[in-house]
């Protein structure tokens, strides 16, 4: 889910770090007149707790409407990297956007069954195109979160925007300043995970990640682990503007098949979605919920966080 990224990005890992075989390739030098990628400067030094909060900081504008910064919308590009334990390997190589604004406004495209699926929340509203394509998934899976009310912010989250100004306290941080590249861009790599008690509150003691961090203080790649599964996002494009285009929010024109429901569904959209990330007509990823010792809703690889 994307609120399971966004705990990525706020947690930090002890994963080993990357051989040159899991580097992305360099980019290709440009031909003449193509487009010159942009120069990055030295990654970010100083307190690595310094370093997390500038990284959340932005976040919390967009999903909480804090008031540390003036914009309040994020556009997310996103490949799923590397995939181990209980996760399938089909959703290695996925790469899903995400466009994000404050408030109650929220768009993730994904592919699935050999297109890509769209799913949007506008405020009380919620639509998803290829809409038979998203009930037909409602259809399968059994234990989906239960519809609750949102509110303002585009993602339910356990903290407000005063809160998430002290985020960085929650976490244990490992001392070793690592610095790497992904790509060709210099990145400051945090790694550690939270705080034993914060762990231990929220079940959770498990739960590592690994930030790549650039110059502009966004996350290049992200890692996380848990005692049954490792996973890697990288992240392609994180930009920050006041707002999007009205024309976000609202489905492609002239669409006929799309599905709608009210805000409180998004959870079971989102989650149908993200556990069949480039799913196949012969894949059944809902008869994951099957496995010995499951409980609702905590089957698929995105569970909502509990």
């Amino acid at each position: 889910m994307p609120y399971f990224l966004l705990m990525a990005l706020l947690a930090l890992s002890v994963a080993p770090s990357l051989s040159a075989q899991d580097q992305p390739a360099p980019a290709a030098s440009p031909s003449a007149g193509a487009p010159v990628p942009p120069l990055h400067g030295p990654p970010p030094s100083g307190n690595r707790y310094d370093v997390l909060s500038k990284m959340i900081t932005p976040i919390a504008g967009v999903l909480l409407g804090g008031t540390q910064t003036s914009n309040r919308a994020l556009s997310l590009k996103a490949t799923v990297g590397q995939v181990a334990g209980r996760l399938p390997q089909a959703i290695q190589g996925a790469t899903f956007t995400a466009k994000i604004q404050y408030p109650g406004c929220i768009r993730l495209e994904a592919p699935l069954l050999g297109e890509t699926v769209t799913v949007c929340r506008n405020g009380n509203q919620v639509w998803a195109v290829p809409g038979s394509k998203i009930q037909f998934l409602l259809d399968q899976f059994q234990r989906k979160p239960r519809p609750r009310t949102k509110g303002s912010t585009p993602l339910q989250l356990p903290f407000t925007a005063q809160q998430a100004v002290l985020l960085p306290a929650l976490f244990q941080l490992e001392k070793a300043s690592e610095v790497a590249d992904i790509g060709t861009v210099p990145c400051r790599v945090i790694a550690g995970g939270l705080m034993p008690e914060i762990g231990k509150a929220v079940k959770a003691e498990d739960f590592s990640a690994k930030l790549w961090i650039c110059d502009d203080y966004t996350p290049k790649r992200i890692d996380i682990r848990r005692s049954d599964f490792a996973m890697s996002f990288l992240i392609e494009d994180l930009s920050y503007v006041p707002a999007l285009p009205p024309s976000t929010w609202q489905p492609p024109a002239g669409a006929t098949d799309v599905f709608r429901c009210d805000e409180a569904r998004l959870e079971e959209l989102l989650y149908v979605v993200m556990n069949s990330l480039q799913m196949s007509a012969e894949d059944k990823p809902w008869l994951s919920e099957q496995g010995a010792g499951m409980t609702a809703p905590a089957a698929g690889p995105f569970a909502p966080a509990r």
